[in-house]
């Protein structure tokens, strides 16, 4: 009996889809209209939500030079931005594009469908790639990144929710910075004392053991603004096991802290969404290189 397919009718065949798209396709390409004749290297990552790992691994060993693959929580490929020359002649070239010590990540989107039933997909993902271009004299290693510009993840912060949260998230912070050099935020059994009444807290309350953090956004904002709530302790806790405030004793540890301690609290009381922003090409266009 043939299995129910689960991801759409494109994933039918994930070897075809592999074939049709490489995760490295490197061409000899020619412009007959400019006479040009130029490499072209398009690379893709991820094209589905799993069975990728051996697409990265190859991405990782097999790019060009000047270039690699990084499949963190966002995937991108880093090349060095290309510095042009311009007023010397070296083999009929008028522009001399070299590479600098400064990187660029370029951004490509990884699958989602994976987080749609599958009944509701009615065609399949767009082709994600990227191209980079060279001219047959350039230097090895020099490479034009030549798009397209995919909408990017960038992460914002909800200033109104943070500005009404503001002075309590201060207030606690002040406190914190008293009582935390006091607790042993180190010791294991201080902190399975701290999980336990926590969920303890937990317990009986819909919205709060349904959740699958430990400490949900609605019951830190709850506890963060609530001096004599039975959890404070426990909240700052949750910050200081992360970020031992003990070894704190230099300004500019003081203020890694701090900053620690926002980028946290940002997460923590969800005051951060994601937006997908399209990059414009002319924030790129010093970046973006042309084949002239």
């Amino acid at each position: 009996m043939k299995k129910p397919n689960n991801y759409g009718p494109w994933y039918e065949n994930y070897l075809k889809l592999a074939i049709e798209r490489p995760p490295i396709t490197w061409e000899i390409l020619h412009d007959k209209k400019e006479n040009l004749t130029y490499e072209q290297i398009t690379v893709r990552g991820g094209i589905t939500h799993s069975h990728d790992t051996s697409r990265y691994n190859f991405l990782r060993e097999y790019l060009p030079y000047g270039m690699s693959f990084n499949s963190g929580s966002r995937h991108f490929i880093r090349h060095k931005v290309v510095g042009a020359e311009r007023g010397v002649t070296i083999g009929g070239e008028k522009i001399i594009r070299s590479p600098t010590t400064k990187y660029v990540d370029r951004y490509i989107p990884r699958p989602e469908y994976r987080w749609q039933p599958a009944d509701t997909i009615t065609e399949p993902e767009p082709d994600y790639l990227l191209t980079f271009r060279r001219k047959d004299k350039w230097p090895v290693g020099v490479w034009d990144f030549a798009g397209p510009f995919w909408p990017e993840p960038k992460i914002r912060i909800d200033k109104r929710k943070k500005k009404s949260l503001k002075p309590h998230i201060d207030a606690f912070y002040e406190w914190m910075c008293i009582v935390g050099p006091m607790m042993p935020c180190d010791d294991w059994d201080y902190r399975e004392r701290m999980i336990t009444e926590i969920n303890e807290h937990k317990r009986g309350v819909e919205h709060f053991v349904t959740s699958t953090d430990m400490l949900p956004a609605r019951l830190a904002i709850e506890i963060v603004m609530d001096y004599n709530h039975p959890l404070r302790t426990h909240l700052a806790w949750h910050f200081l096991a992360q970020t031992d405030i003990r070894g704190v004793d230099t300004q500019e540890a003081k203020r890694k802290f701090r900053n620690d301690f926002n980028r946290r609290a940002n997460s923590t009381f969800d005051l951060q969404y994601t937006e997908m922003v399209q990059m414009a090409d002319r924030a790129n266009k010093k970046y973006a290189g042309e084949l002239k």
